[in-house]
């Protein structure tokens, strides 16, 4: 949402306000000065007023109006001191403290303007302009839900509130509530039609739900009626690089930096493709002279786990990890996920092997149309190496992958369904149910991908090792590949990334709670290795990074389609894939490098709290020294 540079609303009190018992002299010259607003002639408005106010200090109208102007001036400090005596002379005029609020506002005071707004609203809850602008710094400090709550009341008092349907709507995406958030925009767009704001969200919302091709007409067709909206600039450069069109990318930043040299967005952009190109020094300045104040927490965040990464590469560990901790803190406040939601997918976790019975082995028969169909899964915990194993398989001509899309968790819910919590319902399941579990996974994944005749399905989501119990009563034919990559390095590359926040990557904002969810999920591996008889194959990221060939060649023989030289091609088969939704998009588009490997040892002072933790499965991994 952009509140930040654009022009706060102008009050002026009505006629029969309680503010305007004041003489005829007074009466004529404060007419005058609203003439001379109206006309834009500022500084002789600001003149009268000020002279108004000498002459009649208890004028509260004037001191509005004084204030007012003064903000229009650009004198945001003069502005707050006049609102400042308007408050004192009537602290229950609703209008005095939102005058205050939009001069602490206009200077980036979000604290005060937050304090100010919610005063405003209690003393005179119909100003929907109020309710819009709580809105705002509600959501540049973090307070999702309150900025929700504004929006939506300020569109409640006004229903053809445009800036307030466009910013509701961009809220809304950054949620993931993408269902909403296109109501929302199409309202605000029958409002204005072709409204470059309201369409750059729009294709936010496309692009977040993968439509990119739809996405990209949507920001294109914004910028031809904006050619110099800075904003839309960024989100398509934003867009393009995510997407490896590099050239088309840099040729809007470009021209994005020549208007704004210091726009956050377009800097955070070009500062990816500058770790792209191994200019890692030239990232770091651009995100070093980025304003920081009044940014949004999310975009905040954002560079500061950026400028991090790059000092990481730089080899500068100290510098590197503060900006980790604290951008993943500015991301938690931007979307709200804290401890409660840490705790909910801990509780989950521990509730995965409730159906892990002693009748469930047992309860597994022969069913021999099974293995022909059953797909491989790949999990492993996120950040392990998974995505840069996806993009080799996908090469092999007898595989095809599925990347993280949730066709077992969609088979989940039906389950979770008919089990009522008995923990004995998945070793009861009968055989027309698993076959109706089967035709749920594969309608969805039907949904997702066009599948490849005669190839066999690598279901590549790292989490679905929570579902390893239900995925093997379904699939007991199935193979499984566990991804591993040392622990410590696993839980520091997970601090280092901005996430899509849903239940399991809430649990990512700081070292601690990562490496507990690690040790809650890689225990149940650890429990569901032993009780079950899986079908699985370890996989290294250190011996595929170190050892490439001799790794797969593994790999491929237990998958049982042998080595292929197209494997050999991972590199440019990712340039070709049209977008790859993790946050190793940009890595897997480069040869295989050794950076990364064992990076843990640099921050190893930090990992003193939570070696307790991880010790245990350091050691059963094999990576103990």
């Amino acid at each position: 949402p952009a509140h930040k540079g654009k022009r706060l609303p102008y009050f002026r009190a009505a006629p029969n306000s309680p503010m305007t018992s004041e003489n005829s002299l007074t009466h004529t010259k404060k007419l005058k000065a609203d003439q001379l607003v109206q006309q834009n002639r500022l500084e002789e408005a600001k003149a009268l007023y000020l002279e108004i106010c000498r002459t009649d200090p208890s004028n509260v109208e004037a001191w509005i109006s004084l204030s007012a102007t003064n903000r229009r001036l650009g004198h945001f400090q003069e502005a707050e001191e006049c609102a400042r005596q308007a408050v004192r002379l009537q602290p229950e005029l609703a209008l005095a403290h939102y005058t205050q609020a939009t001069a602490v506002h206009s200077q980036g005071k979000m604290e005060e303007a937050l304090v100010g707004y919610r005063r405003t609203i209690q003393l005179n809850p119909d100003l929907a302009r109020a309710h819009y602008l709580l809105g705002n710094v509600s959501h540049s400090m973090g307070l999702m839900d309150e900025a929700l709550t504004s929006y939506r009341q300020a569109i409640a008092l006004q229903p053809d509130f445009f800036e307030a349907l466009n910013n509701l709507g961009a809220v809304l995406t950054s949620l993931g509530l993408l269902e909403e958030a296109t109501k929302v925009l199409q309202q605000a767009l029958a409002l204005r039609p072709d409204t470059p704001q309201a369409l750059t969200n729009l294709a936010c919302v496309a692009e977040q739900a993968g439509r990119v091709d739809e996405s990209l007409l949507l920001f294109q067709r914004a910028l031809r009626i904006s050619p110099d909206s800075i904003d839309v600039l960024a989100r398509l450069a934003a867009s393009l690089e995510k997407l490896g069109r590099l050239d088309e990318a840099k040729t809007h930043i470009e021209r994005g930096l020549a208007l704004n040299a210091t726009h956050p967005m377009l800097a955070l952009t070009a500062a990816k493709l500058a770790r792209r190109e191994g200019r890692t020094q030239d990232g770091v300045m651009l995100l070093e002279a980025v304003d920081e104040r009044g940014l949004d927490q999310g975009i905040l965040g954002e560079i500061q786990l950026l400028l991090g990464q790059l000092y990481d590469r730089l080899g500068n560990s100290e510098r590197a990890f503060p900006l980790f901790v604290e951008g993943k803190r500015r991301l938690a406040l931007a979307t709200q996920s804290g401890e409660a939601d840490t705790n909910h997918f801990l509780k989950k976790i521990e509730s995965a092997n409730r159906y892990l019975t002693n009748r469930l082995v047992e309860s597994v028969g022969g069913d021999e149309g099974a293995a022909d169909e059953a797909p491989i899964f790949l999990v492993g915990f996120p950040r392990s190496g998974t995505t840069l194993l996806d993009q080799i398989l996908d090469c092999h001509p007898a595989l095809q992958t599925l990347e993280e899309k949730p066709a077992v968790e969609i088979m989940e819910q039906v389950f979770l369904g008919w089990a009522g919590g008995r923990e004995d319902a998945l070793a009861d399941l009968d055989h027309e149910q698993i076959l109706h579990l089967r035709r749920i996974y594969f309608a969805e994944v039907e949904r997702q991908v066009k599948r490849s005749p005669g190839v066999t399905l690598v279901d590549k989501f790292p989490l679905n090792i929570v579902q390893i119990p239900l995925i093997w009563r379904v699939f007991p034919h199935s193979r499984f590949i566990l991804a591993l990559r040392h622990p410590c390095d696993v839980c520091l590359s997970c601090l280092m990334q901005s996430f899509t926040v849903n239940e399991a990557m809430a649990s990512f904002f700081t070292l601690e709670n990562t490496a507990r969810t690690y040790a809650g999920v890689m225990g149940l591996w650890q429990d569901f290795e032993r009780k079950l008889p899986l079908r699985y194959h370890r996989v290294r990221y250190e011996n595929v990074v170190g050892n490439f060939e001799a790794e797969m060649r593994a790999l491929l023989d237990f998958l049982g389609v042998g080595w292929d030289d197209a494997v050999l091609s991972h590199v440019e088969h990712a340039k070709q894939r049209k977008v790859i939704d993790t946050p190793s998009y940009h890595q897997v588009t480069q040869p295989i490098y050794q950076h990364a490997k064992y990076r843990w040892k640099r921050y190893a002072k930090e990992f003193d709290s939570v070696m307790p933790i991880l010790r245990p499965y350091i050691e059963d991994f094999g990576y103990a020294e």
